[in-house]
């Protein structure tokens, strides 16, 4: 079982690397075979490369993203995490408020995310 320390660099890595616009970073967090379900209830992209496209696709549709823990919780080898993003387009931002939760491995990569949020959590402000 990873340690929480582990826990909470892999989830903080993954947080930051997106507000430092770092895809390696991002990348450097996740085993092999990570699994990323967002929103729960869709088709899960498997694999690093799965992520890496879909981190491609996110900053080709945004400009910057600011992503703010609310609060994080760790147990076992799981971690949820409530947060707030913005993401900065040039016709607006977009807002969400949501969790995240993680299960990470004992070498404290993460191996599985599942994002929570829906309809009502997220907003657009138009510019």
């Amino acid at each position: 079982m990873p340690e929480a320390a582990q826990i909470r660099k892999a989830v903080e890595t993954y947080v930051q690397s997106f507000n430092t616009k770092d895809k390696h970073a991002f990348l450097s967090v996740f085993a092999e075979g990570v699994q990323q379900i967002d929103p729960v209830g869709s088709k899960p992209n498997v694999g690093k490369h799965k992520l890496a496209a879909f981190w491609d696709t996110l900053f080709s549709q945004v400009e910057k993203i600011d992503f703010r823990v609310t609060d994080l919780f760790i147990t076992g080898d799981e971690a949820a995490l409530l947060f707030h993003i913005t993401q900065s387009k040039k016709d607006g931002d977009v807002v969400v408020d949501g969790v995240d939760v993680f299960q990470v491995n004992d070498a404290g990569h993460i191996t599985l995310i599942k994002g929570y949020s829906d309809a009502n959590h997220v907003r657009s402000n138009s510019h």
